[in-house]
């Protein structure tokens, strides 16, 4: 069967690669593909995500924790098999107050006072509350790459273009629209938000990726929003902050930082550098020069209505709304779009994981 994706990002490549292993003949289109059109274009959500395979920032009918484990099921074959930049790191989840919260269903999980080894905190600053747990992290300059070409491997087809509303009755076969904050306008969701969030890239020349990742609040007076810290094969990434608002003729029109201080040309919290600076100085790995710190800022497609996995009264399959979990639930998404088409299940992922293993150079 012919079928046409909308988006070049995760949702969108993930979809195309499990229509095309299961023999149907597909063309993704886009005005521009996550990575291969280089890995600044704000509006692509995939362009900057970090990535861990953790749900957040997203609106939905299910629970925190079912999200969670629809999430790490999904991505354990492609932890599982070799070639596919996936892997497994300590995160950290802490607070400088006092949190009294129950713990996710997440790896592994304990609270953070039995945790007995090194746990991350500022100089001079205690932990009062939070968890420690195992976490799969997505190199994403390696594995967004690879799953194009496992995409153009299957038999994938790859057509840039941008896309009307007036467009969408004539695409051909079946259409799958995963074209995130693009289906304001493609398809008069006005539900659609955009997040914005920052990402600072810092220089680090360890032999191998550090070991743990963290989500740290600090104090309520201090900053009330967290910081966070990923690492990749050669580099740190320092972010954490959320601005709602829109994108009104390509310009930003929402929440601007409380506390501001500008990076590379970009300006940012404050937090995210000086909080996450103070936690990593004794990382000598890591410099945090800030004259080699790179920045970037793009938006997340929130939608207040709710991730949206559902055919339509027109026959579209939507996939898209996903805020900050775009990574996370992308398998798990695609899944469930492409069965409103044909039955497909999970078990196919093991598969898939295989053929994007095969494409590591």
């Amino acid at each position: 069967m012919n079928c046409t994706v909308i988006g070049g990002g995760i949702q969108g490549v993930s979809t195309g690669i499990i229509l095309e292993y299961l023999g149907h003949e597909t063309t993704i289109v886009s005005d521009a593909f996550a990575y291969l059109d280089g890995p600044d274009i704000p509006t692509v959500a995939t362009d900057y995500a970090a990535a861990s395979i953790y749900p957040v920032q997203i609106a939905s009918e299910y629970t925190e924790d079912e999200l969670i484990r629809r999430s790490e099921s999904t991505f354990k074959p492609f932890y599982d098999t070799e070639g596919v930049p996936v892997r497994k790191h300590r995160h950290f989840y802490i607070y400088e107050d006092s949190h009294d919260e129950s713990l996710p269903d997440r790896m592994g999980v304990q609270p953070i006072e039995e945790y007995n080894k090194y746990t991350p905190s500022r100089t001079g600053c205690d932990i009062r509350g939070g968890y420690t747990c195992e976490e799969y992290f997505v190199e994403m300059p390696e594995y967004i790459p690879q799953l194009f070409k496992t995409y153009n491997r299957l038999g994938g087809t790859l057509t840039q273009r941008t896309l009307t509303a007036a467009d969408i009755p004539d695409l051909r076969g079946t259409v799958f629209n995963c074209s995130g904050y693009g289906s304001m306008e493609l398809f008069d969701d006005t539900s659609m938000r955009a997040i914005r969030g920052h990402i600072l890239t810092l220089p680090y020349d360890g032999e191998f990726p550090l070991p743990f990742s963290y989500t740290y609040t600090p104090t309520t007076d201090e900053y009330g929003h967290y910081a966070y810290m990923y690492p990749r094969e050669d580099t740190v990434l320092f972010g954490g902050s959320y601005l709602k608002g829109d994108i009104i003729n390509g310009e930003w029109d929402g929440e601007t930082p409380k506390k501001p201080m500008t990076i590379d040309g970009e300006t940012i919290p404050e937090r995210i550098y000086t909080v996450n600076a103070d936690i990593m100085s004794d990382h000598d790995s890591v410099s945090l020069d800030k004259s080699n710190v790179s920045a970037k800022q793009g938006y997340r497609p929130y939608r207040s209505n709710g991730m949206r996995v559902e055919q339509d009264a027109d026959g579209i399959i939507h996939n898209y709304g996903h805020g900050g979990s775009g990574v996370s639930m992308s398998w798990w998404s695609a899944i469930k779009a492409v069965n409103y088409m044909t039955d497909v299940d999970t078990s196919v992922l093991s598969s898939i994981a295989t053929a994007v293993g095969q494409t590591a150079e």
